[in-house]
């Protein structure tokens, strides 16, 4: 047991992510607070663990040789203090849907003492959220921004968290001001994550807005039909896979994406009019080259996935080379996005649509880049296409509910994505 460990508080234990960080954080032997709202659900689930004396991490066949276990809470606990939460943690992850960090961060705020600085991480942030949040907790409060969540999960019980696949590797970058110590503990605490200063990486790297938005409303009326009838639609192989005029749109928006970051000045893998194939090519033969030299040895190969994905951290890369890199699908040049879902394993499990996907992904990832691409001068009419399809059908106007930037001007807006604040 490292007795030197700092304490993580996780804000949402009662949530799917919540619980994955919650089971394998206290796995690793770090103290792990674990709150929720005294809502009905997180009730449950905070009595489920406590009467249970800790949480079953479940793991399907996994090159880690990772089997089902009980994990006990040791010096873990599960509570619906607040104060406890803030009070004793030393960082705090939200594991809440994006929509929600503005709330969450507004209810830490009235609880924390002036002097306490725990930095918050948001898992994943979405696109432009740490100025949103500055607004309550002082501008360079220090926050982690995740590129993803670093599990694929769910929660079949309470007391129970299913990790599917940990992600490879993904990006952070850190927003605000952080301590050399604090630095230190994050790259303990996330081995294969690519770490950085530029909130770009994350913001134009949410994958969550091209994969997500256009797929569950373009299918709507087969989810609810199947919903309906007890019938599974899986979301990635019958929403996109399935369908190669879904997929073309889901690109579309892709390039949206990469245009934004190549005008912004950073560099791209995977924009049309220069994908840099041939480059992308030769690092990845590289790793996998070394992948299978240290097969098996899971501590090398995060090293080794972080160092790869450090050397690319100043680019923003398309849905093909992120499932590349995160879910080791090699890239096919020229190859559909519908085709390389379809080559995805994760992806081949039935997905269940969730809601979220246009609830949450819409205002904190399609509004963003809508007004950053009409900012910048770029054509965004697949998004709008999306967002306004979403009004229609819902009467909500979600663009002014979203994260739509008009609160800053031109110029802060790209010095906070190019880290100049």
């Amino acid at each position: 047991m490292n007795n030197n460990l700092p304490t993580i508080g996780i804000y949402g234990l009662g949530s799917q992510s919540g619980r994955a960080f919650f089971a394998d954080l206290t796995d690793r032997g770090y103290p792990v607070i674990g709150y929720n709202r005294s809502s009905p659900h997180g009730l449950t689930v905070i009595e489920a663990i406590n009467q249970s004396g800790g949480i079953t991490l479940q793991r399907p066949e996994n090159n880690n040789n990772e089997e089902t276990h009980f994990i006990p809470l040791d010096r873990s606990v599960a509570t619906t203090d607040l104060k406890k939460l803030v009070n004793e943690s030393d960082y705090i992850i939200i594991a809440l849907p994006s929509t929600y960090q503005v709330e969450a961060a507004q209810a830490i705020n009235n609880v924390r003492l002036k002097n306490q600085r725990p930095p918050l991480i948001l898992s994943p942030s979405r696109t432009f959220a740490s100025p949103y949040i500055w607004k309550y907790m002082g501008e360079k409060y220090p926050i982690v921004c995740l590129s993803t969540c670093p599990y694929s999960c769910k929660a079949p019980n309470p007391d129970v968290s299913l990790i599917k696949r940990r992600k490879r590797t993904f990006n952070i970058s850190l927003e605000g001001d952080f301590s050399h110590c604090q630095k230190e503990d994050l790259r303990t605490l996330f081995p294969q994550a690519a770490i950085s200063k530029i909130p770009a990486l994350t913001s134009l790297n949410n994958i969550g807005a091209v994969f997500h938005c256009a797929t569950y409303l373009l299918n709507i009326e087969e989810i609810d039909r199947r919903n309906s009838t007890g019938e599974i639609f899986s979301f990635y192989m019958d929403g996109i896979a399935k369908r190669p005029e879904i997929g073309r749109i889901l690109e579309s928006i892709d390039q949206v994406r990469l245009k934004i970051a190549q005008t912004l000045g950073f560099s791209t893998f995977g924009l049309a009019e220069n994908p840099r194939e041939d480059i992308w090519r030769k690092l990845t033969n590289g790793l996998r080259a070394l992948e299978d030299e240290h097969e098996g040895e899971i501590d090398v190969l995060r090293k080794l996935r972080r160092l790869f994905n450090e050397y690319l951290n100043t680019s923003i890369t398309s849905a093909q080379h992120w499932l590349d890199i995160t879910y080791g699908v090699t890239r096919i040049e020229n190859e559909s996005l519908s085709d390389a879902i379809g080559r995805t394993p994760t992806y081949q499990k039935n997905s269940v649509p969730q809601k979220r996907y246009i609830t949450e992904d819409i205002p904190t990832g399609l509004v963003p880049f809508e007004a950053l691409a009409i900012m910048l001068g770029i054509d965004s009419s697949s998004i709008t296409f999306v967002i306004d399809s979403y009004i229609k059908r819902f009467g909500t106007d979600i663009r002014q509910t979203g994260r739509n930037l008009i609160d800053f001007d031109n110029d802060y807006i790209i010095k906070y994505l190019k880290g100049q604040l």
